[in-house]
């Protein structure tokens, strides 16, 4: 129920004794990442929100691997974060395509042992994306491509309009 994280797909980040990181996959924002990082070069990227944690910051995920420095490892062929430094001399030789990267205005985070709670409780379904989603032009209609394979239960669901599901 809560607006956060109502209809939304979330990237796992990380996930360990210290407490999980992720980012929300199907909010976009009408912003370019110019309007955020002045100095950063001219790159048609799509910027989403990440979730409600560190609303100043921003994060991005790619695929762009050990090329650029400091990356994290998410699954294979995506990794976060980096040497950000690195990442703007790469966009200025043209070594980066809008297709490796995206980017987000915060994260969503849970305390140590969270996630796991509110899984067992039934707030999350755990599914797999692939790379190709995740850097997915369009996110809107990810929420529901991502339901649709679990069973027909959850196919169901998908097809119903937003306001039928929570009055």
């Amino acid at each position: 129920m809560d607006e956060n994280f109502r209809r939304t797909v979330i990237l796992i980040a990380e996930h360990d004794d210290e407490g999980t990181i992720g980012f929300v996959l199907t909010r976009p924002v009408d912003i370019e990442i110019q309007g955020l990082i002045s100095a950063f070069p001219k790159l048609k990227t799509r910027v989403g929100y990440g979730g409600p944690v560190g609303q100043d910051s921003v994060h991005y995920v790619h695929k762009l691997g050990d090329e650029l420095k400091e990356s994290l490892p998410i699954t294979d062929g995506l990794w976060w974060s980096g040497d950000f430094d690195q990442l703007i001399s790469m966009v200025d030789l043209g070594k980066v395509k809008t297709s490796d990267i995206l980017f987000f205005i915060g994260y969503s985070g849970w305390s140590p042992g969270q996630l796991d709670e509110e899984i067992k409780a039934g707030s999350w379904i755990v599914s797999s994306v692939t790379v190709k989603e995740v850097l997915n032009d369009d996110p809107k209609e990810m929420w529901k491509s991502s339901l649709k394979p679990i069973n027909s239960n959850f196919k169901v669901i998908s097809e119903m309009p937003d306001s039928d599901l929570y009055n």
